[in-house]
């Protein structure tokens, strides 16, 4: 269903105009769960009332089933009412007041919208589909609440543009050139990151940035060491074999010095993985943790477009 630029939209418009936007990070508006669930009604269906053994039922049960599990109970709300498994979702997704299991409802729904509703038998509509993620997106931000959905996961925008230009990119880079590994350790860094464990973010950002250089050599032929490599020695490897133009390679220079310095030191000095943190915890700071994605996004953009110009 499209979204309709509304009279009150238009007016909010015109007051906001030159205010920057601030993200929610811990609020679900009540208007937004409502239109949330009017998007999962509209592509998953309605629950017909007399069939018992309908696809749609099924559909609910699976997202029911799902966080019901992951929550370690047996239904979703009150086990003494007889709600259907549709009902019990939507009043969750309605009622429930902890943020992180509604965006854990809502990251699971659409995880089984986008990546196995296709797979079912006599459901054809990937176009449905995507108009609803596209929806859910734009009703995030709308709301001002910074999250968008990307391949599987709800991932934290601090800034819209650098979400499109870097996080976004990255992600379609890495999904149309077969990248699946760096793909998984790059939407894992912002899962960890929504959840607020910033050490664990750090470590799979550059696992992603690692795992694409390497992803980009097998492609290639090139050798490296598959046991010792470092992202420097990576690094030395695509510009070794002209992954960039010997011509250009002195224009580089300081991007070089910024993808040999830049993730991996923030790695490990602030997530200290593999090296243990002392006595006292290390706490990262978030804009560090923000830094540190927007910057693994830069380079896997960058390393992955070098890569398909000059093949």
């Amino acid at each position: 269903m499209p979204i309709f630029d509304t009279f009150a939209k238009r007016m909010k418009r015109i007051r906001d105009a030159g205010k920057p936007v601030i993200y929610k990070y811990d609020e679900l508006p009540q208007p937004l769960r409502v239109q949330i669930a009017h998007i999962l009604r509209d592509t998953i269906g309605v629950t017909p009332r007399s069939v018992v053994h309908d696809p749609i039922r099924v559909r609910w049960k699976w997202i029911h089933d799902t966080l019901a599990k992951e929550r370690g109970e047996f239904v979703l709300g009150n086990k003494n009412t007889h709600e259907n498994h549709e009902n019990r979702c939507i009043t969750f997704l309605i009622g429930e007041s902890d943020f992180a299991q509604v965006m854990s409802f809502v990251e699971i729904a659409f995880e089984f919208m986008d990546l196995r509703l296709m797979k079912e038998r006599g459901y054809w509509n990937r176009q449905q589909i995507d108009n609803a993620i596209a929806e859910l997106n734009q009703r995030f931000q709308e709301h001002a609440v910074g999250y968008q959905y990307q391949a599987g996961r709800i991932v934290r925008v601090d800034s819209q543009y650098l979400h499109a230009e870097t996080v976004e990119a990255a992600v379609t880079l890495l999904h149309n050139a077969g990248f699946k590994g760096p793909l998984d350790e790059f939407m894992e860094a912002h899962r960890h990151y929504r959840e607020g464990n910033g050490k664990a973010a750090i470590v799979s950002a550059n696992n992603a940035f690692e795992s694409a250089m390497k992803a980009i050599c097998d492609k290639r032929g090139w050798g490296y060491d598959r046991d010792r490599a470092t992202a420097k020695s990576l690094i030395d490897t695509l510009f070794g074999n002209g992954l960039i133009p010997s011509s250009m390679q002195s224009h580089f220079a300081g991007l070089r010095a910024t993808l040999e310095g830049g993730l991996p030191t923030v790695r490990n000095r602030m997530a200290m993985a593999g090296h243990g943190q002392g006595a006292e915890p290390i706490d990262v700071p978030q804009h560090i943790v923000s830094y540190a994605l927007h910057l693994a996004a830069t380079n896997i953009v960058f390393l992955i477009e070098s890569h398909n110009a000059s093949r």
